[in-house]
């Protein structure tokens, strides 16, 4: 095979499966499901209704286009939407250096045909990441923030290693660290934009609203894309400076910032009594 069937395969399958995307049905109410989004869209129809009756003016050809979005300034007010942007930018430069730069460091010190099978472990472990943490903060009540705090504790953890041993680790170990690498970072990646998106959507301005969560979601993703193309910018210069070794301090330093982003909500989540009293005093 040519190099161009590893790019012809996956634009094939990205195609077929954005067809199959496509035929999913996109409203619940097109189904029959009755919503309780649906109920307040009905409940506030209703009574327009009933002011355009009492003016004497006709209802017909009323449409409900449901609640606007909100602006991207007032996403950014809703709290932890700004903290978990930045702390997924931190999250998403730690997983974009691993995911680029291991077959480069790796090709360092075993031909290229182990050191892209090394490699290829870390993305194999990040694709049961999400599934892992969802069960897991489902069997913990639901605190998503301390599940992913716990995992960021551990990579930095793995990380550490790294930066003592990477040099002189021999592949087994490598394979094994970099598939549990693959399930850390992978995991808190994919539950920030999913669940802990509609999570803050629950917030008064967005509730009900599908308009807004996809606003919430997309400064999310956004946000943490442009802070993790910056953070980019210094591992090339780190290395060449400093050695690998720096590379991995840095990349400490990024799990460790994004996690105390987190902080104020992995506390509630803790203690959801002494975040309530501080609201009411």
């Amino acid at each position: 095979m040519t190099w161009w069937y590893a790019l012809l395969i996956p634009a094939v399958c990205n195609c077929l499966w954005a067809f199959l995307t496509a035929q999913l049905v996109a409203d619940p109410v097109t189904m029959g499901i009755e919503t309780p989004e649906l109920r307040i869209r009905l409940a506030k129809q209703e009574e327009k209704r009933k002011e355009m009756a009492e003016k004497g003016e006709s209802s017909e050809g009323l449409e409900d286009e449901g609640p606007k979005p909100i602006s991207y300034v007032a996403a950014f007010q809703i709290p932890m939407v700004a903290q978990y942007a930045i702390a997924f930018g931190f999250f998403k430069l730690v997983n974009y250096c691993l995911f680029f730069w291991l077959p480069y460091f790796l090709g360092k010190h075993f031909d290229p045909v182990t050191a892209n099978l090394i490699a290829s472990l870390y993305s194999v472990g990040m694709m049961p990441g999400g599934i892992i943490v969802g069960i897991v903060s489902d069997l913990f009540g639901g605190r998503r923030a301390v599940v992913i705090g716990t995992f960021m504790c551990c990579l930095i953890v793995f990380l550490a290693v790294f930066a003592q041993c990477s040099e002189t680790l021999t592949p087994i170990p490598l394979l094994a660290m970099l598939g549990a690498m693959g399930i850390l970072v992978g995991g808190p990646n994919n539950i920030i934009t999913s669940a802990v998106a509609a999570d803050l959507a629950s917030h008064p301005s967005v509730r009900g609203n599908n308009k807004s969560l996809g606003t919430v979601t997309g400064l999310i993703n956004g946000t943490g894309s442009i802070t993790a193309s910056i953070g980019l910018l210094a591992v090339g210069p780190l290395q060449a400076a400093y050695g690998w070794s720096s590379v991995w301090y840095y990349l400490i330093f990024c799990t460790s910032c994004g996690t105390l982003l987190m902080g104020t909500k992995i506390y509630s989540e803790l203690f959801p009594g002494a975040s309530e009293r501080s609201v009411a005093v």
